[in-house]
């Protein structure tokens, strides 16, 4: 990985730049093998969702192409951005977000982008396995942070397309996504409907998702990374979704396993997006829209107390990783 120092983009570089995310988009499942991926959460069992999650797939991988073809992408130019477009005013959060950024360390001066290899892993190598203390930690990065970068792009692809369909009207498209995405329809105009759907159609932050999967993973040692490739210690109920741990409180909660490490990092993704667990951390995602990532970041691993049982310990934790590891660096990390 190397570091370059932004410069201007023309439109034509910016139709380059989609049509590439689009490249990537339809030959990832190709690379892995596999369909697109079935979402978990705490609710139903996601393989009821196959049919949504396929459809939805086809249609961003259908419009983007089409897009990216025809050179109209050039008028989404300014809603390629992570953060919704006039987000619904949130409510005041509740729990533990006190000083959430009050007592963050200030940022650096921007931080020109890390360019990343389009390199991805489907496994944890074996190679992995034997190294120790900064190796692993680089070792770790390399094989996650492609893959985030790529979800995350997946993400920013939909929102345009979301936005597309707005701009034309397109109620059923508009209430399609709405389905994916758990969003309740009720009385909405195009517009209101557009922007719930984009309060939970948003990328994760990098610093979060890489923190979070180093700190769920053991740095890709658990034995369900590497048997499971469960990035993300994400839960089921079905005791042939994944692999059962030790000292489970459940008799049926097992950590679920995916064909590939991407599925996790998409799943997880997804999770956050969707599940109403994480109401607050969306609505406080799209409230620090105009805060560089970094603090973002920080802030939000606040709203993430309800993703582990010790709660408030887990939300120090995140934040001690991803300060003692510099994670910071890696925001507006993006593929070469």
């Amino acid at each position: 990985m190397i570091r370059r120092v932004d410069v201007l983009f023309s439109n034509k570089q910016l139709l380059w730049g989609l049509a590439s995310a689009v490249l990537i988009l339809m030959l990832l499942p190709g690379v892995f093998g596999l369909g697109p991926p079935h979402w978990l959460s705490d609710g139903p069992d996601p393989a009821t969702n196959s049919e949504q999650a396929q459809q939805a797939t086809d249609m961003v991988i259908a419009d983007s192409a089409k897009d990216a073809m025809t050179g109209t992408a050039a008028d989404t130019t300014s809603q390629t951005t992570a953060s919704p477009a006039q987000p619904a005013q949130p409510t005041q959060p509740t729990g533990p977000i006190g000083n959430d950024v009050a007592t963050k360390p200030e940022p650096a001066a921007e931080v020109p982008p890390v360019l990343v290899e389009r390199r991805f892993h489907e496994t944890i190598p074996d190679s992995h396995l034997g190294l120790e203390s900064t190796d692993l930690k680089d070792s770790f990065i390399g094989i996650v942070l492609p893959l985030i970068i790529a979800a995350n792009d997946e993400i920013l692809t939909r929102r345009i397309i979301i936005r597309r369909a707005a701009s034309r009207g397109d109620r059923e498209t508009l209430e399609r996504w709405a389905d994916e995405y758990g969003v309740e329809i009720i009385d909405q105009d195009d517009d209101e409907l557009t922007r719930h759907i984009l309060l939970h159609a948003d990328v994760i932050p990098v610093a979060l998702a890489l923190t979070q999967a180093a700190v769920e993973s053991g740095w890709g040692m658990s034995r369900f990374a590497r048997d499971g490739n469960a990035l993300f210690g994400q839960w089921a109920w079905r005791k042939t979704a994944g692999l059962k741990p030790l000292d489970a409180s459940d008799d049926r909660a097992v950590v679920r396993s995916f064909p590939h490490l991407l599925g996790s990092v998409r799943a997880y993704m997804h999770n956050l997006n969707t599940h109403p667990r994480y109401e607050e951390f969306r609505l406080r995602r799209a409230a620090l829209a105009d805060e560089n990532e970094p603090s973002r970041a920080f802030a939000l691993a606040v709203y993430l107390d309800g993703y582990a049982e010790i709660g408030d310990a887990y939300v120090e934790k995140l934040h001690e990783v991803m300060l003692s590891n510099d994670f910071d660096r890696f925001a507006g990390a993006r593929f070469e």
